[in-house]
């Protein structure tokens, strides 16, 4: 029930931040998340890392609406993605500790369980690498144009301090 709740909430944040305009350009931002979250938590669930404990609608061990979540995380992701290399650091490191944040709310309310030394740094640093391999995939299919460039958010209203009325 908890990644039910996870992806109607990012879901939502798509829907309620982004104009509609740039998620229909940004669809296959969320096919190549849904794809990739899938491979990697296959990977790691398969390897005895971790496993998910609480959930329903699995597809190979992964709750569906994980990746469900993850799908819109990427959106959001990709959306305030810019050029400079080092804004890209930062927003893919700030993601990285939100995917912790949200990991340990899902260890803390049993939806999820580490295994054999496997611990929030190991996934914080894996978050990283994922995150920054979705970037570069995401890039390739929808190319910078659609990424770096837009309207990337309902609320970018320009407001002049000199505004005379």
């Amino acid at each position: 029930m908890e990644n039910l709740f996870w992806s109607i909430m990012l879901w939502l944040l798509v829907f309620l931040l982004i104009p509609i305009q740039r998620v229909k350009k940004l669809w296959p931002v969320a096919v190549i998340s849904f794809i990739w979250l899938f491979i990697l938590e296959y990977i790691f669930t398969y390897l005895g890392y971790y496993r998910f404990v609480n959930g329903f609608a699995y597809i190979a061990s992964i709750p569906l609406f994980h990746m469900v979540g993850g799908a819109a995380g990427g959106i959001l992701l990709v959306n305030w993605m810019q050029r400079n290399p080092l804004y890209k650091i930062l927003l893919i490191s700030l993601f990285s500790g939100l995917l912790s944040i949200s990991e340990y709310i899902m260890v803390y309310f049993g939806a999820f369980k580490h295994l054999h030394d496997f611990n929030f740094l190991i996934s914080y640093v894996l978050n990283i690498a994922g995150l920054s391999f979705l970037t570069w995939f995401s890039i390739a299919a929808v190319g910078e144009d659609t990424i770096y460039k837009g309207n990337k958010t309902r609320y970018d209203k320009k407001i002049s301090l000199s505004d005379k009325r």
